[in-house]
């Protein structure tokens, strides 16, 4: 009798530190996940800051691009009307020159052309076709 009574007070301790274990672990189990999920929330956070920094990078490198095709743009009509002065000074017939968009390009639908700032011209690689009759000087 006393045998059964402390083979039945085994079972009953072995089955409540196994609870204890089971809850235990669980517990650790949920501290791993909330671990895991912290360094992943770490990862994308620095994703994001990696993809923010190279888009303003990107943005930046796009304004001074710009500013720069504006000067080039400015140049090249300053040249283009002094040329046009040289000739008309020598009785010259005055240089054709193949039109260039207004600034700022606009990109059209397709990749490789261009649009005037105006829509009213469409160009390919900022030279129109239809004027190359004449003289062309680069």
């Amino acid at each position: 009798m006393i045998g059964g009574i402390l083979t039945w007070g085994g079972t009953v301790i072995r089955a409540r530190l196994q609870a204890q274990r089971n809850r235990l672990d669980a517990g650790q189990q949920a501290l791993t996940l909330v671990d895991q999920s912290q360094k992943q929330q770490a990862m994308l956070s620095a994703a994001l800051e990696r993809s923010l920094a190279n888009e303003l990078s990107a943005r930046a490198r796009e304004v001074a691009t710009g500013d720069l095709l504006q000067e080039i743009h400015v140049h090249l009509i300053g040249a283009r009307l002094r040329c046009h002065d040289v000739e008309m000074r020598f009785g010259l017939e005055p240089t054709v020159f193949p039109l260039i968009p207004a600034f700022p390009w606009k990109i059209a639908s397709d990749d490789t052309a261009l649009t005037t700032g105006t829509g009213d011209r469409s160009t390919t690689n900022g030279v129109d076709e239809t004027a190359s009759a004449g003289k062309v000087h680069s």
